[in-house]
């Protein structure tokens, strides 16, 4: 085992589409690739970076070589070929280390770990970190033999082979993932990698006080990093989806423009925009949710998703309503089919992404429009949404689309006074369709279950002074923290919902609304107690759509 030759391949380019020229930007006063060939190659490992042969990577292969790392060039579309040069002189039995130098907290000592993990167990492939989420995102490296190395040269065509370098070996030998001992349970989650500005001005931070950037162990920078950037919390998934959608999505309308008759704040800035999404994402919230019919909400979860969100929150947004076309004109299903696309593309725009989590449409009816399913299964199946559905506002509506296999993800009001979604039809229906994605809307009324009197109250019969009454005495009797918390425990109570959508005007309410939200949901005989104490709403209290509101209200 001795004998066996060890190579490091640092994998570089300049023209990085998240962040240009990251490559060369300066962490602890070095350059970025300088830095990971240096920690790399810090226990006498013989260190290669491997860039193109663009000229506007000229200055990351001078970066390189004044570290004293060797410099090999190749195709800027075939990194793949590039390990194939950087290693042309070894024997087939040596190990090639893929590294890539947008992460820079591996160092010697992980990869002899890793090296000797590859060569005990026998393997031609082995890898640590990357999924595995009990390491730091970014501590991560692969190692595989120079001949399995070249054996996916021979045999991988496809460019994405090539682009990754490592998916034909994985395919040909298994994709082994080697467990690291000493892990701290405060290192989980955690995030090192650079690919937005707030990664580096993070990364920055991490080394900032450091003495050596160069001989610190990558351990010990964990443990930094958990002081300094501690992890997000946990995603709380009540019930499995093929979203992986957890008990809080982020409703975004606010972002966009003034909503809800509770909000006194009006529209948030972009920057306060910002703080909240960013502080969603760190709470555990997995998914946002919007529309084309928010306001500028998709323009500034774009934004947030360029500067690091993408990788961790997904995005489910709404067609535009349909209401405009003409029916029936001769030309209807084009109409649809060429309307529906045109809205996907522009959210797709504003949100400066290929794909979302799940697309919605925001009326119901239109879900019915000739030539409008026809656009949405061809989304889904080329893959520009994972999942297809509908936000409807009364259980008929539901048990139309339901019928439909294509739905899988709905969105409905719900909340302690709408009894509408009770009804056995109803409920028959759901358990017919478990792995559908139900996520419910309204669960504080717009904030008139949960604001403090005097609030905007809307034009109808319900008596506002006694719903509240009856909200607040169910709290002490069922030791809830606030009328907020009776209401969120209500709704993910109900084993039918996956998810509840909040919305937010500030980054504190997202950290108050998740506080409540990591308590236990009512359960089957406290459901059955709020029944009994708090009466249903009427069908125009419990439809905002019904709304209508006196002058005083106004």
């Amino acid at each position: 085992m001795n004998d066996v030759g060890v190579r490091v391949v640092i994998q570089s380019r300049l023209s990085s589409s998240r962040l240009p020229g990251k490559a060369l930007l300066s962490v602890a006063g070095t350059p970025m690739v300088a830095l990971a060939a240096a920690r790399a190659g810090n226990t006498g490992h013989p260190v290669v970076v491997a860039t193109s042969t663009a000229p506007d990577d000229d200055l990351v292969a001078d970066a390189a070589r004044r570290s004293g790392a060797r410099v090999v060039r190749g195709s800027l579309t075939d990194p793949l070929d590039r390990f194939v040069q950087a290693t042309a002189d070894l024997d087939e039995r040596d190990v090639v280390v893929r590294l890539t130098a947008d992460n820079v907290l591996p160092d010697g000592a992980l990869i002899t770990f890793l090296v000797d993990g590859l060569l005990g167990a026998g393997l031609a492939y082995a890898r640590l970190g990357g999924d595995d989420p009990a390491v730091p995102y970014g501590v991560s490296a692969e190692a595989f033999t120079v001949a399995a190395l070249r054996e996916a040269d021979r045999h991988s065509e496809d460019a994405a082979d090539r682009e990754h370098v490592t998916p034909r070996i994985r395919a040909l030998h298994g994709d082994s993932r080697l467990d690291v001992p000493g892990l701290e349970p405060g290192w989980a989650g955690l995030r090192c990698t650079v690919d937005t500005y707030d990664d580096f001005v993070a990364l920055g931070q991490l080394l900032a006080d450091v003495e050596d950037p160069v001989a610190v162990t990558w351990q010990e920078l964990c443990n930094r990093l958990m002081l300094v950037s501690p992890a997000p919390r946990p995603r709380q998934i009540r019930r499995p989806n093929l979203l992986d959608q957890g008990a809080l999505v982020l409703g975004t309308v606010q972002l966009g423009a003034a909503y809800g008759a509770a909000n006194t704040a009006g529209q948030p800035s972009a920057a306060e925009a910002e703080e909240i999404l960013h502080a969603a994402a760190a709470a555990g919230i997995t998914h946002l949710d919007t529309a084309r019919g928010y306001g500028t909400s998709e323009t500034r979860i774009g934004s947030a998703l360029r500067r690091g969100l993408s990788e961790r929150v997904g995005v489910i947004t709404k067609v535009a309503p349909l209401d405009g076309l003409l029916d029936p004109a001769e030309d209807s299903a084009t109409a649809a089919r060429l309307a529906v696309r045109a809205s996907v593309a522009e959210s797709l725009r504003a949100l400066g992404v290929d794909s979302v989590d799940a697309l919605l449409l925001h009326r119901a009816g239109d879900w019915h429009r000739p030539g409008v399913r026809e656009a949405l299964a061809d989304i889904r199946d080329t893959g520009t949404a994972t999942a297809v559905g509908v936000s409807v506002g009364d259980p008929d509506e539901l048990l139309a689309v339901l019928q439909d296999e294509l739905c899988s993800y709905v969105q409905l009001p719900f909340n302690l006074l709408d009894r509408r979604w009770l009804d056995s039809r109803v409920q028959q229906a759901l358990a017919a369709r478990p792995e559908v994605v139900v996520t419910a809307r309204s669960a504080y009324l717009q904030g008139l279950l949960v604001a403090p009197a005097p609030a905007r109250w809307p034009d109808v019969d319900d008596d506002p002074a006694s719903i509240r009454a009856a909200i607040l005495s169910l709290v002490a009797e069922l030791g809830r923290a606030s009328a907020a918390d009776l209401c969120l425990a209500y709704v993910l109570g109900q084993p039918w919902i996956t998810s509840a959508v909040v919305g937010a005007e500030t980054a504190d309410q997202i950290r108050q609304t998740t506080t409540l939200a990591a308590r236990s949901p009512l359960g089957s005989d406290e459901t059955a107690r709020v029944h009994e104490t708090v009466g249903a709403g009427s069908e125009t209290l419990v439809d905002p759509s019904r709304w209508r509101w006196s002058d005083e209200a106004r």
